[in-house]
């Protein structure tokens, strides 16, 4: 009994040890979004963000803008394309400039009900232009499943004071050549709180967790103990309506 319990405390003593060693450098991502619901099929999304490693070690940081036009053919099947732009400081002394126009496809439970599912498939063309005089050219697939509930409203389609709990699962594929950035992504996984006041404004805070690869600075250059995997992500969201959907 005294040998499992010293070699229980032995184990217990390492582990402490290793995670003492190591320094979470937590990122934050910060958002606002503009969107405009044309009519009951089209609706127009523009987003900006700044991003952010909380590490004077490995500095990091991004502003990018996003723009995306949606169509819906049914109340759980839409089709999106748009295009998002970065610029990136991946390293003290390399910044990154990024076009990237997508196309989208996705398929949803709808809104009637307390509770949520949809799936979101995306193609992405990445063109780099690095601050080296390099250039950098891929194309990627992403996928993204998210589910979500209100905590409470008796369904998703009442906007005014719903607070919901969501969650999801994202996963990245590269289709040729692999960029060069200090996160290359691999998975996502996320899971917040939302908050709408009304029609028009919202709010939201969530923890992401990100499995990616530095494609950028060597791993004999990267510190070892510094964690980077957890994102703290706030935004906050106004949707422009038209009157006729005003009116229902």
């Amino acid at each position: 009994m005294k040998l499992r319990l010293a070699v229980l405390l032995l184990i217990l003593g390492l582990c402490g040890s290793s995670l003492m060693s190591q320094v979470i450098a937590p990122q934050l991502w910060n958002n606002a979004s503009v969107g405009w619901n044309i009519n009951d099929k089209f609706s127009w999304r523009n987003s900006t963000a700044y991003n952010v490693l909380l590490s004077n070690e490995t500095p990091w940081a991004e502003i990018t803008f996003t723009s995306t036009a949606v169509f819906k053919f049914h109340h759980f099947m839409e089709a999106s394309a748009g295009v998002y732009t970065a610029r990136t400081k991946q390293t003290i002394e390399l910044f990154s400039y990024e076009f990237r126009p997508f196309i989208g496809f996705r398929i949803s439970t709808g809104n009637e009900k307390r509770w949520q599912i949809s799936n979101l498939s995306r193609l992405e063309m990445r063109q780099f232009i690095y601050s080296d005089v390099e250039n950098d050219f891929g194309f990627r697939f992403r996928n993204r499943t998210y589910a979500a509930v209100s905590l409470n409203k008796p369904s998703m389609a009442i906007n005014r004071n719903r607070l919901i709990l969501y969650g999801y699962f994202e996963a990245f594929f590269s289709i040729g050549q692999e960029v060069r950035e200090r996160f290359f992504n691999l998975f996502k996984y996320k899971m917040g709180l939302a908050y709408r006041l009304n029609d028009n404004w919202g709010f939201d805070l969530g923890i992401i967790y990100q499995d990616a690869r530095n494609n950028v600075v060597l791993p004999a250059q990267a510190p070892t103990n510094l964690i980077t995997k957890y994102i703290i992500n706030w935004g906050i969201v106004y949707v422009i309506t038209s009157k006729k959907n005003d009116q229902k």
